[in-house]
């Protein structure tokens, strides 16, 4: 079995891919990925970097899962839709994923068009994929992400791995480690420890990578560490004492940048950091947690 995947980055394409990748693995099938592109002098250098990119990362991704799979830059002069339709005759493609990305009724009219040529046209069943962030759970927006955990107890790296068993999870409980891994690989998020691994340090690397980095800590758990995590970039400050909730926090600042908004974690939390820090405990630092609760709390 040949299987197609059109493919232009963004969640749409990663939510094509992980279907493709399921329906693969079931049939034992081949698949191939392919980025359309117009070509000529309309052809942007940002452009043609951003398709290398996506292809690189499409095709490790399915070699992750053992799937065989080819990633393809088709320039051609084609639109995107005949593009995909003649490589699917070319090739006896037996089935085709496509995605559709979520739009207004007025854009409706104008675009899509590359979905609805393919639907039209194909030689072959053709699953269109639709994004729609609003409908999915934690695990769905979860599933084959990308994350570095670090932390120095073995336990905790542990539980973590079990919690977000639907993931793709590095595991590093060093500094050095997880520093070598940032410096490799992408992620989508990074979970972090402040004490014993030089948290800080990791996301401040984090935060050069534009990794969102939520910061999971129990012996740092201070008013302190909070204001200091906030002040650094970190996208969320939870006590180990939430780890059971640990997928609902994870997804929440992956689908705040997604939104690009800054998530509810301290909406969330505010009655703990409440019943642990004690009364007042704002207070030291009033002006900066008035101008925190203007942009997060509320």
């Amino acid at each position: 079995m040949k299987i197609l995947v059109g493919y232009d980055g963004g969640e749409v394409g990663r939510l094509a891919l992980s279907l493709a990748r399921d329906m693969a693995g079931i049939h034992s099938a081949q698949v191939f990925v392919v980025t359309s592109m117009t070509g000529g002098s309309s052809e942007k250098k940002a452009d043609i970097e951003k398709a290398v990119a996506g292809l690189e990362f499409a095709g490790q991704f399915l070699k992750n899962s053992g799937i065989q799979c080819e990633a393809t830059q088709s320039v051609r002069g084609l639109s995107p839709g005949e593009d995909l339709v003649k490589f699917a005759e070319d090739n006896n493609i037996d089935h085709i994923f496509i995605g559709i990305r979520k739009t207004s009724r007025a854009q409706k009219a104008i675009l899509g068009s590359t979905a609805r040529y393919v639907i039209l046209k194909a030689p072959c069943p053709v699953t269109s994929v639709k994004f729609d962030l609003e409908d999915l759970s934690s695990q769905e927006l979860l599933k084959d992400r990308n994350i570095l955990v670090v932390d120095d107890e073995p336990d905790i790296l542990e539980t973590v791995e079990e919690l977000l068993d639907t993931c793709l999870l590095d595991l590093a409980d060093s500094f050095d480690t997880a520093k070598a891994l940032l410096k490799k690989n992408q992620y989508d998020l990074a979970i972090l420890d402040i004490m014993g691994v030089s948290g800080y340090d990791i996301l401040d690397l984090a935060r050069k990578k534009k990794v969102p980095a939520l910061m999971l800590t129990a012996h740092a758990l201070t008013p302190e560490n909070l204001k200091e995590s906030i002040q650094k970039g970190a996208a969320s400050y939870i006590p180990k004492d939430e780890l059971a909730n640990l997928p609902d926090h994870a997804a929440d600042v992956i689908r705040a940048r997604l939104q690009g908004s800054q998530g509810s974690w301290f909406s969330t939390l505010r009655p703990f950091f409440d019943k642990t820090f004690g009364k007042g405990w704002q207070d030291k630092d009033q002006a900066f947690w008035n101008s925190f609760d203007d942009t997060y709390g509320k």
